[in-house]
């Protein structure tokens, strides 16, 4: 793209685009235009986010940060273009190639103000809180693609991290025959020394859209203010608990963390340190599965001294992926060899007591399941709205719901580099 081909100024007023720009307009054009020069077809690759109905229509209800990368030339604006055309009416786009920025502006001492055009069009999109937001802005550098990720999820997007399929996506040799910007191989290849293809997050899992966290956060409330209110578990839950304030002991106050992210993880990574992250975030069933809508069941409420959840039952393609093997952030077995059924410690966070880590519920729950597995009888018993209200001593407390809870999510990673805080690690 030659210079006469660029927006005057990077301030110019510029409608996001739908689908890949023409070359030859200076404005980024609207859903729905074809190419001056039709390239040949690209196979998309088989993503949920395009071929499967029911992720389609759960993204076009949730807030979705699609992030593309790959090397020139492996595909990534015909995934752009199909993504556009198939989430026209809620998507705002933020393209490099139409607005002329080469995969090797990161060279030029300029690059900042290349990617200010970008960013102008990913805030103009968070400022109309669009339901769809696409960047491919060439960005290769880790520390581009740390800013973006927590530009989402500062905003409560769910990241998706979408790399090309194409067989030739990581051939240099064949991305300089195709890429629209006759990068030598050479060319080609600086980049790809500096480009990470395979991101593994902090954490895998899947992630309640906005709708359904508000609904779980209610529940949660709902459910803190219903134990609040009965004196036989306050009796019971006080004396198993430490409380140092000088006023009555309010389980609302004492329960002051709270999830940033409501999420039920799969597998902890912690970006690639924990043993066999790699060959679960390479496997068949994550490859297939990223990205895709899936509803989740909450069965049962529980609290302990050190953790409020929700208990998560697993239908069988979601064990699909559940790993073999649960460990802890620490990378222990989490599983206490206990004969519980496989998946038994999915559960959501919802609230931790101070100094607690998310982590924790998960070992709550496991232990609660082990008492009733072994046959121990509740020692209370008590009729709530909710359901029966059950404790196993030292304040561990579990309700059935006589109707379980529905909720919409989307499976991928926590990829921000921020440091995680305990409301945000991976459980």
């Amino acid at each position: 793209m030659g210079r006469e081909d660029q927006p005057p100024t990077p301030r110019d007023p510029v409608a996001f685009c739908n689908i890949r720009c023409r070359v030859q307009v200076k404005n980024l054009i609207t859903m729905g235009e074809k190419h001056s020069k039709p390239k040949p077809h690209v196979d998309c690759g088989n993503f949920p986010f395009l071929n499967d109905n029911n992720t389609v229509q759960l993204i076009k209800e949730a807030h979705t940060f699609f992030i593309l990368r790959g090397l020139p030339g492996s595909g990534k604006s015909t995934i752009g273009s199909k993504i556009s055309e198939t989430y026209q009416a809620s998507i705002a786009c933020a393209f490099a190639d139409p607005l002329g920025i080469s995969p090797m502006v990161e060279e030029a001492e300029s690059s900042d103000s290349w990617y200010a055009k970008v960013d102008e069009k990913i805030q103009e999109g968070l400022k109309e809180m669009r339901k769809v937001i696409v960047v491919d802005d060439n960005h290769h550098n880790a520390e581009r693609l740390t800013y973006l990720i927590d530009l989402a999820r500062d905003n409560d997007y769910i990241v998706l991290i979408v790399t090309p399929k194409t067989e030739w996506k990581d051939n240099c040799e064949m991305l300089a025959k195709k890429n629209q910007w006759k990068l030598s191989v050479k060319q080609l290849d600086t980049i790809k020394q500096g480009f990470q293809e395979h991101i593994i997050p902090y954490y895998f899992g899947w992630f309640l859209l906005r709708k359904s966290a508000k609904e779980m956060r209610e529940k949660a409330e709902g459910f803190l203010n219903l134990l609040s209110s009965n004196d036989e578990f306050l009796e019971e839950f006080r004396t198993n608990v430490q409380w140092h304030s000088e006023e009555e002991f309010n389980i609302q106050e004492y329960f002051q963390k709270r999830p940033s992210v409501l999420h039920c993880t799969t597998k902890f990574c912690g970006y690639g340190t924990v043993p066999d992250c790699e060959l679960y975030s390479s496997s068949k069933a994550v490859a297939e599965n990223y990205g895709k809508a899936f509803t989740l069941n909450v069965t049962a409420l529980f609290v302990t001294p050190r953790t409020v959840g929700a208990r998560v039952l697993l239908d069988t393609d979601q064990k699909l992926l559940w790993p073999r093997k649960e460990l802890c952030e620490d990378g222990s077995d989490s599983e206490e060899k206990t004969d519980l059924p496989f998946g038994s410690r999915s559960h959501i966070t919802l609230a931790c007591a101070p100094g607690v880590k998310s982590l924790q519920t998960g070992l709550d729950l496991l232990k609660i399941l082990k008492l009733m597995k072994a046959g121990n009888k509740p020692e209370q018993q008590l009729e709530t709205a909710e359901g029966l209200l059950c404790c196993y001593g030292e304040g561990r407390w579990i309700v059935d719901l006589t109707k379980p809870v529905e909720v919409k999510t989307l499976f991928s990673g926590f990829y921000p580099k921020k440091k995680p805080t305990t409301e945000s690690e991976g459980n």
